[in-house]
C-alpha cells in the first residue's frame, strides 16, 4: 500500500470519527434541553401565576380604594334651576343655580357652566378665587352674585345681566372634584315679543274679502291663528284654508303673516275677528281683534236686491188680481 492511500485511509477514519462525535452531541443537548424544559415548566407556571396574582391583587387595592374615595370624596349635582323660558331684556336679569352636595373628604371643587356645544366652559369658579365668564358671557355675567354665603357653594349661579335671544339654548352645569363629577343639562328660551302687530281686511272682489294678521321683531317663530267669532252662535273657531307666510330678518326675529279668504256672506254683520299670537313653550299669547264691519257699497247693494225682490212680488201680485 502506497503512503497516498494510507494517508487518505487515515484521513477518512479522522472525518468520520468527529461526525460521530458531532451527532452524538447534538443528540445529547437535545435531550437535554428537553429534560430542562420539563423540569422548569412547573416552577415557571408557577411564576407567572404569582404574577397573575399579585396583578388582581392590586386591581382589587385599587377598587377597593375608589370606592372609598367615592364614599367620602365625591360630588352629587341634587338639581338645576334653569327657567325654560324668559323675557328678553328683563331688568333683574335671569339666575340659573346649579345645587350639589358635597362629601366628606372633597378637594379640587370647579363649578363650570357650558352652553350649546361649547368645549369651553362660559363661566367657572374654584372656591377661594374670583369666577370667571369667558366668549359671549364675558360682559353678561354678574360676577359679584352670591348664591349662599357657603364657600363651597357661593358662586355656584350663573347670573345673567342682559338675556338676549342669542343666549336662547342648553345649559349645562359641571361640577367636579379630583375624584368625581356630575352634570344636569337644561333649556331655556329667551323670547322677545312682537314689535308691530296688525290685522286688516282687503276686498277681492263683490263678494270675498282677504283678513291678514301680521306679526313682526318677534323671537322665537311664533305661531299665528285666525279665529271667526260668531255672534249668534256665540263661539269661537278657527279659520281654515289659510295661507302662512314665514320671513327671516336680518337681526334674527321673524316675520310672520297669515291671510284668509272669506265669502262675505258667510261673516255675519259686526262679528268680530280675532288673530291670536302664541310663542311656544313661552307663556307669552296676544289677541288682536278686528270688528267686521259690512261697507256702505255692499250694503247699499243688498238694499236694492231686497227692494227688487219685493217690488217684482208686488207687481206679480196686482197683475194677477
Amino acid at each position: 500500500m502506497s503512503s497516498k492511500t494510507r494517508k487518505r485511509k487515515t484521513s477518512v477514519a479522522r472525518f468520520s470519527g468527529w461526525l460521530w462525535r458531532l451527532v452524538f452531541t447534538a443528540f445529547a443537548c437535545n435531550h437535554m434541553a428537553i429534560l430542562l424544559h420539563l423540569y422548569l415548566l412547573p416552577g415557571s407556571n408557577a411564576k407567572i401565576n404569582n404574577q397573575l396574582k399579585q396583578s388582581t391583587a392590586h386591581m382589587q387595592k385599587s377598587k377597593a380604594w375608589t370606592d372609598d374615595v367615592d364614599q367620602t370624596g365625591g360630588v352629587t349635582l341634587t338639581e338645576l334651576r334653569v327657567p325654560t323660558s324668559v323675557m328678553a331684556g328683563v331688568k333683574s336679569g335671569v339666575v340659573l343655580d346649579c345645587l350639589y352636595t358635597l362629601r366628606p373628604k372633597s378637594i379640587g371643587l370647579v363649578v363650570a357652566w357650558y352652553f350649546n356645544n361649547s368645549a369651553r366652559p362660559v363661566y367657572q369658579w374654584i372656591p377661594g378665587q374670583k369666577p370667571l365668564s369667558i366668549g359671549v358671557f364675558r360682559h353678561r355675567a354678574n360676577l359679584d352674585y352670591r348664591a349662599s354665603d357657603n364657600n363651597e357653594t357661593m358662586h355656584r349661579a350663573l347670573h345673567i345681566i342682559n338675556p338676549t335671544i342669542e343666549l336662547t339654548g342648553d345649559y349645562r352645569c359641571v361640577v367636579s372634584t379630583y375624584h368625581d363629577e356630575d352634570f344636569m343639562i337644561k333649556r331655556m328660551i329667551v323670547y322677545s315679543p312682537e314689535k308691530k302687530f296688525e290685522v286688516y281686511q282687503k276686498r277681492v272682489n263683490n263678494d270675498t274679502l282677504r283678513v291678514t294678521c301680521m306679526a313682526s321683531g318677534v323671537f322665537p317663530l311664533p305661531k299665528l291663528t285666525l279665529f271667526n267669532n260668531s255672534v249668534t252662535e256665540k263661539q269661537s273657531y278657527a279659520l281654515a284654508n289659510s295661507r302662512y307666510d314665514v320671513n327671516r330678518l336680518k337681526d334674527g326675529y321673524y316675520e310672520v303673516i297669515i291671510s284668509v279668504l272669506i265669502n262675505e256672506y258667510d261673516i255675519e254683520p259686526q262679528s268680530s275677528l280675532d288673530c291670536e299670537l302664541k310663542i311656544p313653550d313661552t307663556p307669552y299669547v296676544k289677541r288682536k281683534t278686528f270688528v267686521y264691519f259690512q261697507d256702505s257699497n255692499t250694503a247699499s247693494r243688498t238694499y236694492s236686491v231686497v227692494w227688487c225682490i219685493a217690488a217684482t212680488y208686488w207687481i206679480i201680485n196686482f197683475a194677477v188680481y
